[in-house]
């Protein structure tokens, strides 16, 4: 491509060079060549500025000293713009195209990628409140699907055998005594509550009017086993996480966002989802919270979204397209992205202005619908050439080189 550029650029050198020599007249001494401010197809202009040797990064508009080394700025050149002429039959030629810089409304948008995560407030922990041993296990692996009522395991605790022992002894007492044992039997029945016993085994219990060895546990939500520290006839305390089930109904999304885009994130803003492995594009959802802290490396911050997860598409870990929508931005000057032009930390675009065309360093905001902010060195109702810019860019680049001086015209 760059091999091509500089063929037309050689073929098209007499078209842009406006000036010539005149054959004419035959001149036997050595005169200088024209500057590019004598050619009439080359409009340079130049701003003054002054920088420091040692510290680049020092610069003013007027002559002086460093601030920090006290050496002498020395002058250069900070822009030098030059304009190149191109009559209206060869931008025909070059099938130059243009559009006028106006004000439109842009909608904000980011495009990222979501981690798939379990929902921290869709977690479940089985904790006994009473020490024993496992006498039966009847989840076996990470990864089982369990469903809210299944067992999960049976345990021998020796403190809940002595109160449920307890417990029907004040019940029997209270059957004979009336009223007057209806709060010791309360205080037994809040102690075999604290101990973990449920309704049912409460009920159970005062049905069959005897003490049960086997207590079992039962799952309190639909969901996968996602840690499992228990195994058969393993001693147990109120302290170990036995196991843990996280239902999967709905999960967690979390997207990067950059820094510089963090001025307009808010709660609520609407955002789709795409699951490439199932093929499912669009997937509608907002972000309900935006992590206050800023990671240090990548320089950019978290975001969550909640989506509904009822046909089980969606896993931990999977990474995701997502894109989040933002509030339109209403009668910004914009210019089509193809105008602009990158080179390094800049951007500029090539300005029309009659058969003139100049390079402008201008200031960029926000992209959307194919079209760029221009927050600084650009007005309203000036035209950018759309198509055409790189040859007429390297045309302009071309022309600021230094020109040696010409030698005897002979014939």
């Amino acid at each position: 491509m760059r091999t091509f550029y500089f063929i037309t650029l050689l073929l098209l050198q007499p078209v842009f060079a406006v000036s010539a020599q005149d054959h004419s007249e035959h001149l036997h001494q050595a005169t200088p060549a024209a500057s590019p401010a004598a050619q009439p197809g080359i409009l340079p202009q130049t701003t003054p500025l002054y920088v420091c040797p040692m510290h680049p990064h020092i610069q003013q508009g007027e002559s002086g000293n460093c601030p920090i080394c006290g050496m002498e700025l020395v002058q250069q050149r900070q822009q030098q713009t030059t304009a190149v002429e191109v009559n209206g039959a060869m931008q025909q030629a070059l099938a130059i195209r243009t559009e006028v810089a106006s004000p439109r409304t842009l909608w904000r948008f980011i495009e990222s990628y979501a981690q798939v995560q379990y929902p921290e407030d869709a977690i479940h922990h089985s904790h006994i409140r009473a020490e024993g041993w496992i006498e039966q296990l009847y989840v076996r692996s990470l990864g089982q699907r369990v469903k809210a009522g299944e067992k999960l395991f049976s345990y021998y605790a020796p403190d809940l055998l002595v109160a449920q022992d307890d417990y029907l002894q004040a019940l029997s007492v209270s059957k004979q005594n009336g009223e007057r044992s209806s709060s010791l039997l309360k205080r037994a029945e809040t102690r075999l509550r604290l101990l973990g016993l449920t309704d049912n085994d409460i009920s159970q219990l005062q049905q069959s009017r005897q003490s049960q060895y086997h207590i079992t546990v039962y799952a309190h939500q639909d969901g996968v086993v996602t840690m499992l520290n228990v195994r058969d006839g393993m001693y147990i305390s109120p302290g170990d996480t036995l196991m843990e089930i996280t239902s999967l109904a709905k999960v967690w999304l979390l997207a990067d966002v950059p820094e510089a885009q963090q001025s307009w994130l808010r709660d609520g803003m609407n955002a789709e989802v795409d699951i490439p492995q199932h093929q499912v594009t669009g997937i509608e959802t907002k972000v309900d919270f935006i992590y206050p802290a800023l990671d240090a490396q990548s320089r950019s911050s978290k975001v969550r979204m909640t989506v509904d997860n009822k046909q089980q598409l969606l896993q931990p870990n999977m990474l995701l397209p997502v894109r989040l929508y933002g509030g339109p931005l209403r009668d910004v000057l914009a210019v089509p992205r193809d105008a602009v032009l990158l080179s390094g930390n800049s951007s500029r675009v090539i300005v029309k202005d009659g058969d003139s065309f100049s390079a402008r360093h201008i200031t960029t905001g926000s992209s959307a619908q194919g079209y760029v902010q221009v927050l600084t060195g650009l007005h309203q109702g000036e035209q950018v050439v759309v198509s055409g810019q790189f040859l007429l860019d390297a045309q302009a680049s071309l022309s600021q080189l230094p020109q040696s001086t010409a030698g005897t015209h002979q014939h």
